[in-house]
Formats: structure tokens, sequence, C-alpha cells
């Protein structure tokens, strides 16, 4: 079986290297593509399931801000689950302050520079403490398309989704800074595990996910 794989906001298949994958399911990771101007969740979800073979069944793991894309994804394409991880299928749309804000914020020329930069603010919103983990991440913000992360914090504000996805199964980690497992109601909760938990507790999270795979294998 199939097994789609979607990263969190601008990171790729890299930050899911250190998952042990059971050998009955083949991952396929999603690339992420342009988004179009004034784009929906929905309508940029839709074009991105372009790169999933519907014609059999199928999973999706989706990390983070690809696990927001998967739950819209869920209820377009209807894979046997999805499985989140520090990610959330519950959305809460900010009120027209905030949003407001955001939009505000994001039309200065150095709000990308300043999202995209590595230091030790981010490395303590995304759980990177060793050098290993420090490297990883300045790898990812830095190949961060600009135009691609002020689209989805924008989407990200916007998404309303208020009830939690039937097909969705949850992994949080009890010390995410940028997801708190408080009110997205979650499965499994890792015991001070962070926003990178996928790659800095990989040992942990690989067999939760290989259990929950096998358990919709058909």
């Amino acid at each position: 079986m199939n097994v789609y794989f979607i990263s969190g906001l601008g990171a790729d298949k890299r930050v899911f290297q250190k998952l042990e994958i059971d050998p009955d399911f083949k991952p396929v990771f999603i690339e992420w593509i342009r988004p179009e101007k004034k784009e929906t969740i929905e309508s940029y979800a839709s074009r991105l399931s372009a790169q999933i073979d519907t014609t059999r069944p199928f999973q999706i793991v989706g990390l983070s801000f690809g696990g927001m894309i998967a739950t819209v994804m869920a209820e377009q394409l209807h894979p046997e689950q999805i499985i989140l991880i520090s990610s959330s299928s519950i959305g809460v749309p900010l009120n027209k302050f905030y949003r407001g804000l955001i939009d505000f914020l994001l039309l200065s020329p150095l709000s990308a520079p300043f999202m995209k930069s590595a230091n030790a603010y981010t490395y303590r919103m995304f759980g990177a403490h060793t050098d290993e983990e420090k490297k990883l991440l300045r790898s990812i913000l830095k190949d961060t398309d600009s135009r691609f992360l002020k689209w989805a914090l924008k989407a990200i504000s916007r998404w309303d989704h208020p009830q939690r996805s039937p097909l969705a199964f949850q992994i949080n980690g009890s010390a995410d800074r940028l997801i708190r497992p408080g009110f997205i109601q979650p499965d499994i909760v890792i015991e001070d595990g962070e926003h990178l938990m996928v790659w800095t507790r990989a040992d942990e999270i690989s067999p939760i996910v290989n259990t929950q795979l096998l358990k919709r294998y058909r």
C-alpha cells in the first residue's frame, strides 16, 4: 500500500529520514507546489492531490502544516486514514483583527527574511537542540519559498475546520510550542515531545506510525 508523506511548512522529505516504515508500505513523498494568488487551502490541496494514485487504497501521513493539508485531502479523496504528527485536524480561524494584523505584517519586505531566519528563538520553538537538529532546521528554513510561506500563514489563519476529522489519528508532543495538544484531541501524546519530534524522537514515533498503518492495511 502506498503511504503518502506530506512534510511541514516549507520542509521536504528530509524531516522523515529517521522514520523506519514497515516494508509492507511504499513511502511516497509529496512535493510542494507554488500556490496561486489568493488560493484557498481547499483549492491548493486539490491541486496537490494530483500526486496521489487514488485508484488503489492509500494512507497519508502529514506533519505540521502537512497534516492540515492531509485533513483537507481526506475530505476530497477519502484515504484509508490520515496520521498527523505535530499537527491538528481542527482549524481555529482567527478573528478579523488578528487576520488583518497578519496581513499587515506579511506586507513588510522584512517579514520573509525574519520568518526564514534560524536563531535561538526558532530553535526553541521547533525544539532543535543538537548541532544536527539545528543544521536540519537551518537548511529547511533556507530552502523555504518566501511566497509559499506567506500564503500558508494566511491560509492557516483562515482555515475554518471546527470538527476533528474522523479519519485522523493524531500524535502530538506535550512540549510542542507551535501546536499545543490541549485543544486538538490527540490520540497519543509523546511526553516532552517537541515540534520536530518526527526527527528527534523517531525511534518512538516509528512503531506508533507502523502499528496504526497496519490497522488500516488491506
